[in-house]
């Protein structure tokens, strides 16, 4: 028993140490000696299984995964997956095709990771098809592999661009015709990846069609078709040389309105500080070429274009010879030659005719100039400048508040804007200065709670607990509540029998010595109850106050309510 203490006169007696720990040890057993506290056991067990699984499960859970990279080679595969275990990722293999699945939490970060370090570092051969063909293969299966390899071939060639991540292309080649009529071109279809926030330029675009073209004969440029990821056309109007022209000119007029926003900005800055100033600039450009060619001619100078001179001398000598027949025949070269000889020494009569011929053309001076215009010429420039208003600071409120830049502020800024894009107001240009407060943060677009990733996987989780706990409070607990049998309040030496959880339980003593078939005699159901009569039927005491106890365990409620009014009782005659 433990030691009582005395309220009534005043004084208070100290409880030693050690008698209050065997309070509260007597405490304990005493609230788990309850009826209620005992038949909570089952339940209370029940729950702790239930949520030691639900925790097992959450931590054995495999997380889901997706595949990292398609059709890698055996020699690569083992690279990343060393790569991967080595950076602590779970890393794991699919062992019906044997791709490596990272979780998907977990799938850009493995890819950056490798990606830094040159993986994947190479990608299917197309030309291994060919040295893989088997002896016999038909004519129409060579030609397929044939351009399923110039198809990787190709694919592998444009994925070396550092903004692709993959590449896929298609070849249409259609087989040739004897009729040169019937032969039509063929046409290629290429799909690119892009990387995030990286897309093709205007030149890599027509670089791609280049190469296609070129790689497969007979294939003209137009028929070259590109498109990303998105779905987006990249290679339109690469062959039309007005579209061509009409990029350039956008290129160009965007790049010189940012170098004159840029001039504006790094102006304004030093003035009003970093993040307080806005500009935006037009700029109207005029592409047109023109080319004027003029021709005038003097005619008052005069050049001398060509000249022809042309001499003309003919000598006629006196005939000789004997006339007749004989003087008809032409003479020998050896007559011919003394006759001339004789001529020559003889005195005799000779005619001479001389004539000179002189042609002179003249050309009349002229001068042929061809002005050509410059293009890209400036039309127009329009040029707005926001300002942020300044701050003050309010004597009476002691608060920083906004206030409006002054106008000769403005002014300033508009002179020193105007010189430095340079306005000029006879060619029609404005410029716009002005000043207004900042919205310190733009709102982003709002997504609810229950569109967020996270809600997905708590209802998930929460849905398998559901299922757990139902299974586990109508499965479990049933079971648990007949296997349990909940021992007795009272001394070690009583067993508790239920019928029910409703019904009251019967306390039977168990002596030393008793054999199993008197204990089974003992645990029978009585089929009367125990009155408070039976206490004259007891001659000893041990009877007496067994009795007492098979009366408190049949109708403990009332015992106990007499006790707490006999303890009432008791207090107020104090």
């Amino acid at each position: 028993m433990s030691e009582a203490v005395d309220m009534r006169g005043g004084d208070s007696a100290v409880v030693p140490a050690e008698t209050g720990a065997r309070n509260m040890v007597s405490t304990v057993r005493k609230f788990f000696a309850e009826p209620s506290v005992q038949r909570s056991i089952p339940t209370a067990a029940a729950v702790i299984v239930v949520f030691l699984g639900l925790l097992a499960y959450l931590l054995l859970q495999q997380p889901e995964r997706t595949t990292l990279y398609a059709s890698l080679p055996e020699n690569e595969k083992a690279r990343i997956v060393d790569a991967l275990k080595n950076a602590s990722i779970d890393v794991a293999l699919d062992p019906s095709s044997g791709e490596v699945l990272v979780p998907t939490s977990d799938f850009h970060r493995s890819r950056i990771l490798l990606a830094a370090q040159g993986l994947p570092a190479s990608t299917p051969d197309g030309y291994k098809q060919l040295d893989d063909m088997p002896m016999g293969t038909s004519r129409s299966v060579e030609n397929m592999r044939l351009k399923h390899s110039q198809e990787i071939e190709l694919a592998r060639s444009i994925s070396e661009i550092d903004s692709i991540v993959s590449t896929r292309v298609h070849l249409a080649i259609p087989e040739k015709s004897v009729f040169v009529r019937n032969n039509p071109e063929p046409t290629a279809s290429v799909m690119v990846q892009m990387a995030n926030g990286r897309v093709l330029g205007r030149q890599q675009v027509d670089a791609i069609v280049h190469l296609v073209s070129s790689s497969v004969p007979g294939m003209p440029k137009q028929n070259v078709t590109i498109i990303d990821q998105n779905g987006s056309l990249l290679s339109q109007g690469t062959a039309d040389a007005a579209g061509r022209l009409s990029d350039s000119e956008l290129e160009y007029r965007m790049r010189l309105e940012n170098i004159y926003r840029m001039r504006i900005v790094s102006l304004v800055t030093p003035i009003v500080g970093a993040g307080n100033v806005n500009a935006q600039v037009n700029i109207d450009i005029d592409f047109t070429r023109s080319e004027l060619t003029e021709e005038k001619v003097d005619p008052q100078g005069n050049a001398l274009r060509s000249e022809q001179v042309s001499s003309d001398e003919t000598t006629e000598r006196r005939a000789r010879g004997i006339p007749g027949a004989v003087a008809n025949t032409p003479p020998s070269e050896v007559e011919l030659a003394e006759i001339e000889e004789q001529a020559e020494g003889a005195d005799g009569p000779s005619t001479r005719t001389r004539s000179t011929n002189e042609v002179r053309n003249y050309e009349i001076s002229r001068v042929v100039s061809t002005t050509q215009n410059p293009s890209n010429q400036i039309a127009r420039v329009f040029a707005s400048v926001l300002v942020r208003d300044g701050e003050v600071l309010n004597p009476e409120t002691g608060q920083m508040e906004t206030e409006p830049l002054s106008k000769e502020k403005l002014d300033e800024i508009r002179e020193l804007v105007r010189n430095a894009i340079g306005i000029d107001d006879e060619r029609g240009d404005n410029l716009a200065v002005s000043s207004a407060p900042f919205v310190a943060a733009v709102e982003g677009e709002r997504v609810e709670w229950f569109e967020q990733p996270w809600f997905k996987e708590v209802s998930q989780q929460i849905t398998t607990i559901l299922i757990l706990a139902i299974v586990a409070l109508g499965v479990i607990r049933p079971l648990l509540n007949r296997i349990l049998v909940p021992v007795s309040p009272g001394d070690p030496g009583l067993v508790i029998v239920g019928q029910s959880e409703d019904e009251e339980a019967d306390a039977v003593e168990v002596s030393e010595g008793e054999s199993l078939e008197e204990i089974k005699a003992k645990l029978r159901p009585k089929k009367q109850s125990i009155s408070a009569d039976l206490l004259d039927t007891a001659n000893t005491y041990d009877d007496k106050v067994a009795v007492i106890r098979m009366i408190v365990g049949e109708e403990a409620g009332r015992v106990s309510n007499v006790f707490k009014s006999m303890m009432r009782e008791e207090v107020s005659s104090e």
